[in-house]
């Protein structure tokens, strides 16, 4: 059997095609419908509840504090780790090709699974045999109850998520400062330009944009995390650090309603479509 090329290669992508389908395509769907449904564990049959699910998570404020709280959360953590990515991406960039080691070692936390990381820092907050307290003791500090206070709960989360993916906006920028020609350092050189201005007036703005692409990539990221806090804290203690998308998961399997954990995740997919939409915007706007 002869094919147009063309055909062909459909034929092959097809098997792709049907995986993306079968495992979210089709879920995504079922989602929608879902959140339109008053689907409950304790109720035997689904009924169209219209707008209902929606209207009930709007009054609901443990919505708008999970909703804050995911803002809140993406805010700081972005802004740390792409402080913490840029240098480390100037310190690797600076690096001979025999210090290959040193930046292995720094991209080690990224290659870890998210939830061993969060199971990690867990032990290493653990209040009694954690390490972290054990060197507060060492140097004549108390104890702190790292994950049984709403605020440090809530740092720790920060720390851990900073500590696991900072080196992948790192390797971005590393990418990005790959590509200046050395051509414009050695030019500036000559001008009399120090390293500051070299950095302030040629590196900063020609990797800047590269930046803006590694934080849409970890705020969409930030937005619907899930595994590092319900490892970390279970949205613990008392809800102070239940994100949105943990939010979804106890309306789903703690409280059994189908249709408003559906709802949710809709409003958390709307939530994240339309930050890459207007971040994607500006930029190309620019």
């Amino acid at each position: 059997m002869n094919l147009p090329k063309t055909k062909l290669a459909y034929l092959f992508l097809l098997p792709g095609i049907l995986l993306i389908l079968a495992f979210s395509f089709i879920p995504f769907v079922d989602t929608i419908i879902t959140s339109f449904q008053s689907a409950k564990l304790i109720l035997p049959k689904e009924r169209f509840a219209g707008f209902d699910n929606y209207q009930d998570i709007v009054i609901d404020t443990r919505f708008w504090y999970s909703l804050f709280l995911t803002l809140f959360y993406t805010f700081v953590s972005i802004c740390l780790e792409a402080i913490l990515g840029l240098c480390f991406a100037l310190i690797m960039n600076r690096l001979s090709p025999r210090s290959s080691f040193l930046r292995v070692l720094i991209l080690i936390p990224w290659t870890i699974p998210t939830v061993v990381t969060a199971r990690i820092w867990q032990w290493m907050f653990d209040y009694n045999l954690g390490i972290i307290n054990y060197l507060f003791e060492i140097f004549g500090f108390s104890r702190v109850n790292w994950l049984g206070k709403p605020f440090l709960a809530f740092f720790s989360i920060v720390i851990a998520d900073v500590w696991k993916t900072a080196p992948f906006v790192a390797i971005i920028v590393l990418a990005g400062l790959s590509a200046i020609p050395q051509e414009i350092y050695k030019a500036s050189a000559i001008d009399g330009a120090n390293s500051w201005q070299r950095f302030r007036y040629i590196t900063l703005p020609l990797i800047l944009p590269i930046v803006g692409v590694a934080i849409m990539f970890r705020a969409i990221d930030a937005l619907r995390i899930f595994d590092l806090v319900y490892v970390l804290t279970g949205g613990g203690p008392g809800g102070s650090t239940e994100t949105l998308s943990v939010y979804a998961y106890k309306l789903f399997f703690y409280k059994g309603d189908f249709g408003q954990g559906a709802a949710t995740s809709v409003i958390i997919l709307l939530l994240v479509a339309g930050f890459g939409y207007f971040y994607t915007k500006k930029s190309f706007e620019k």
